[in-house]
């Protein structure tokens, strides 16, 4: 989350007396560590359903849940759109994703591959912690998966989110470079942006304006009831102290 390594979340978090205090109730003696913030947030997280949309209750036999454009923007989703080919849904795996690794164009294009390559190699050479500061590395986050696995087939490409919703979580991109539902749509539609690793499954679509808008009226159908009621009724944390 953008901190430069595990003692410094430790040290944010317990700069914070109301942590302090729950993490005490919650975990006793261990108190805030690196590994009772990972099951906190782990718990946290498997709190976090949704599977109370229209397009639920579309699917699952009531025809009036969504409406006529959300029904076309469903076949066009499945069909011209070929977003099913990475955003997978079935009945036994609904989460709108294959959970692959995809490049498609976002934020990397040829003129920047080679320099942010060779400056990991640079990194590497000289340093053993090299993977920590690549990942706090301005610019160099670009080469995604790469980073991990140092093979050329993952050069730029981020792991495919579920579309579950998505409309409550803009901006969109790994990068927050798409703004709206529609400016993603388009940029499917025109086949992302060129590279030379570039998924083959990235191509032009051509979808007209119709189309596009109605591909954009089914994502919104993937809103949870209880998923936007809770966004309705809560408050982003402020943060009441800060680290000295």
């Amino acid at each position: 989350m953008g901190m430069g390594s595990y003692d410094a979340v430790v040290a944010r978090l317990i700069a914070i007396p109301r942590y302090r205090r729950e993490f005490r109730l919650a975990f006793k003696s261990e108190g805030i560590t690196i590994d009772t913030i990972a099951k906190a947030i782990a718990t946290y997280e498997r709190t976090q359903l949704s599977g109370n949309s229209p397009f639920d209750r579309f699917i699952t036999g009531n025809n009036n849940a969504i409406a006529e454009a959300q029904k076309r923007g469903w076949l066009l989703f499945k069909g011209k759109a070929r977003c099913t080919e990475c955003h997978t849904y079935t009945p036994a795996s609904p989460f709108f994703s294959d959970f692959k690794f995809h490049n498609t164009g976002i934020a990397i294009s040829n003129e920047n591959i080679e320099r942010l390559m060779n400056q990991v190699t640079e990194i590497q050479s000289s340093n053993n912690k090299a993977l920590s500061l690549l990942t706090h590395t301005e610019g160099v986050s670009e080469l995604g998966r790469y980073l991990l696995t140092q093979q050329r087939k993952d050069v730029g490409a981020f792991k495919t989110p579920s579309l579950r919703d998505i409309e409550l979580t803009g901006p969109y991109m790994h990068n927050g470079s798409q703004k709206t539902l529609l400016d993603v749509v388009k940029f499917y539609s025109k086949g992302g942006e060129r590279n030379s690793h570039l998924d083959e499954r990235m191509r032009p679509l051509n979808l007209t304006d119709q189309e596009i808008n109605d591909v954009v009226e089914f994502l919104r159908a993937l809103t949870s009831d209880d998923v936007l009621r809770e966004t309705q009724s809560t408050r982003p944390q402020t943060r009441t102290s800060t680290p000295q």
